[in-house]
Formats: structure tokens, sequence, C-alpha cells
């Protein structure tokens, strides 16, 4: 295990502005917003502010404030923060972040969630890693990291730095390691909680084939998903089935790195926020762009969920391996869902997700969307505390 400083040189930063000032843009289209993507006049006033704004020593100086760390973990790299609170009582949490996301979701919920301020606050022993392929844990050198490798190299990490017992929060694709931690490291929890939103379960288009249990409000609400599903996951389909492909655009372009995750920026947040940057604040949103375009992660992230989505193909399989559905055991320990979605959804979630199990402690919210600890920072600290309450001392 060694310390690690991001260290971005002068020559990539200087490269990434060459590239951003050669842009070679798309002759004019038919402007209908964003139905087909991100609108060119948008994405060039976000590119001059990359240009001329964005200041990523700044944003890197925020980053490096944070003790963190690389270990090699089943021989890989993983990098990750380690912040403990001032409360040596404190209660043991993983962040685990999803796409198109990085550890570098969480820097503004550090600390809130480490030193609250507040007598008899809750509080926590943070450590926030980079998944295999994103961030600063790369290269990924073989094939097989799926999402169960995953957490069984995050309860490795956690084990290493002296927590028997933790708990474990994701989002996106963290929400579905988190679950499966459950599984494979189910003695070593104290309780787990995901945040999910319209999108995420639209996304899983996991739809019933029988409506007749929904209401005359939630059929049209129901039909929304799927027509998501059908124009908005395109996205996926590319990277989880070509991902060499759009490895060249993503690891060559910096507008396409950049117009690839502000289109979900875009759609993902919440959906009374006219632009991301009314959700989230721009120089974070390019703190995550750069971050990916720097380490090369657009293309390596894409293999990453080329690899789960073969994985989950495969469950099911009859072959006796440990990922297949027949090794499969519900989670037993305590699992807390936060939703972010509209009051008028909220009926429509809560039977839809009834179908992959109760959570034992349910949440919702009525603002922010996908990336809450971006999006509504307060509400996720308040959830996580609410959560994990009667574990800290």
């Amino acid at each position: 295990m060694k310390q690690f400083k991001i260290q971005i040189s002068e020559n990539e930063i200087n490269d990434l502005n060459e590239r951003l000032t050669k842009t070679r843009w798309p002759n004019e289209m038919i402007n209908e917003g964003w139905k087909k993507g991100a609108p060119t006049d948008y994405l060039k006033k976000l590119t001059d502010y990359w240009l001329t704004k964005f200041d990523w020593r700044k944003q890197e100086a925020l980053l490096n404030k944070y003790p963190q760390f690389i270990t090699e973990i089943d021989g890989q790299n993983i990098h990750f923060l380690h912040i403990k609170s001032g409360n040596a009582n404190a209660t043991p949490l993983m962040l685990i972040h999803g796409w198109p996301g990085s550890f570098a979701d969480f820097i503004n919920v550090i600390e809130p969630l480490t030193n609250p301020g507040k007598e008899n606050a809750v509080s926590f022993h943070l450590v926030i890693p980079s998944i295999p392929g994103f961030g600063f844990s790369t290269p990924v050198r073989e094939k097989g990291w799926n999402m169960f490798r995953i957490a069984a190299a995050f309860s490795t990490l956690m084990e290493q730095l002296g927590y028997t017992k933790f708990a474990v929060h994701g989002g996106d694709m963290g929400a579905g390691i988190t679950s499966i931690m459950s599984a494979v490291a189910a003695h070593k929890l104290i309780g787990t909680h995901v945040n999910t939103d319209f999108y995420s379960v639209a996304g899983l288009g996991m739809f019933p084939s029988d409506t007749s249990f929904l209401s005359e409000e939630e059929k049209p609400r129901l039909e929304r998903m799927k027509e998501y599903k059908k124009s908005g996951t395109a996205y996926l389909e590319i990277q989880s089935t070509r991902p060499q492909t759009v490895a060249y655009a993503l690891s060559d372009s910096p507008v396409a790195q950049l117009g690839w995750m502000i289109e979900k920026y875009k759609e993902w947040t919440d959906e009374e926020k006219e632009l991301p940057e009314d959700a989230i604040p721009i120089d974070q949103i390019l703190t995550n762009v750069s971050l990916y375009w720097f380490n090369k992660t657009g293309a390596s992230s894409a293999e990453i969920l080329y690899e789960n989505m073969s994985m989950a193909f495969n469950w099911g399989s009859d072959d006796g391996g440990s990922q297949g559905a027949n090794q499969w055991t519900p989670p037993k320990v305590p699992a807390a869902m936060t939703v972010f979605a509209k009051n008028a959804d909220k009926s429509l979630f809560k039977k839809l997700m009834s179908f992959t199990g109760e959570p034992d402690h349910y949440i919702f919210h009525d603002k922010g969307g996908h990336f809450p600890a971006m999006e509504v920072p307060d509400l996720f600290v308040n959830d996580l505390r609410e959560v994990f309450v009667q574990h800290t001392a």
C-alpha cells in the first residue's frame, strides 16, 4: 500500500488545451435541443469554459487535500481515499461511485460525514475507492473484472485497512457492487445503502407484463420508462457491446469525452433543472470529465461495463461457477434505499422495486437525481446518518 498524489503533467494539460482549440466541429444539424444528444451550441460554450476558465490545478489541489493510496489486490491496482474521522468510534463506511462518475463525486460530502461539527452527530471513517478501470485504478491488465470480483476486492481492501465490520453505500454501478457485497461479504457488513432514480429503474428494463396492479395514473408513467429504455440507453448498448470502437473517440477527442458524459449529466439530474450546471457545479462536472480524459478511462470504463454486461448474460448458468445465479442468495444484512424522483412516481417506484425485494429502510426525495452526493449533498449526508445512526458510538 503506497501513498498517492494526483500530479497531472503540464504536458498533459497543454495537450488537452491544444486539442480543445483544434476541435473539428460537425456541420450544423437541425436544432432539436437535447433530443438527439448534446446540442452543438451548448457544447461549444462548455468547451470554451473548459479551455479558458476551468482551473485543473485548483481542482487537483482540492482532491489532494485528502489522503490517497494505491494498493494491489488480486493483481489489480486499486486507488482509494481514506479519511479518518476525529471520532475514534465513527462507523467505517465505503462510498462506491458509478458511471459516469468517480471518487470525486463524493468530495463535497467528506467533511460533513467525517467531522460533522455537532455533538453526538453521526460520523464516519470514509474509504472511497476507484472502481477498476476508473479514476486511478488503472491499468486493468486482464479480463474478468466484473462486479463480483470488484465486490470481493473492495471487501479485501476494508479488511486490509483494519475494518472488520463496515457499512457500504453505492449508486449506479456502485449500487450493484454494494448489493453483491451483501452476498459475498455479509459477515463483514453492518448495513448497506444505495440510491436509485427514474433512469436507473427504467434502464434496467424490468417491466411487468401484467399491469393490472397499476393505477390509471401509474400506467402512463410506466410507458414513459419503457420509452426511455428504448431511446435513452444507446450509450450502454455501445459500451457494453463495442467498447473498443468507442474507445478511439473517447481517447483521442476531449470534446467526444465531454459530449459523451454531459448528455447523461443533463438527462439524469433533477428534471426541473434546465442545464447540467444548474444541478451540479460546472467545475465539479469538468473535474470528473478531466479525470476521464487524463487517465483515458473513457475506454477502460467502457471495457468494465462490457465485462459486467457479459457477467449479467451468464447469470443462471449451470456451470457451477461462483458467479451463476444458482450461487446467489438474498442479502442478509440491513439494506436501505433512497429514491430520487417526483412525488407522482413514488407509488409506481415502490411497486416496481418490490419485485427485487423490499429494503429494510426506504427514503424518498422529490428533488435530486442520479448523482445525489453532487446534486443534493445535504440530503445525501442526512440519509446516511439516518440509516446508520445506530452503528455509531
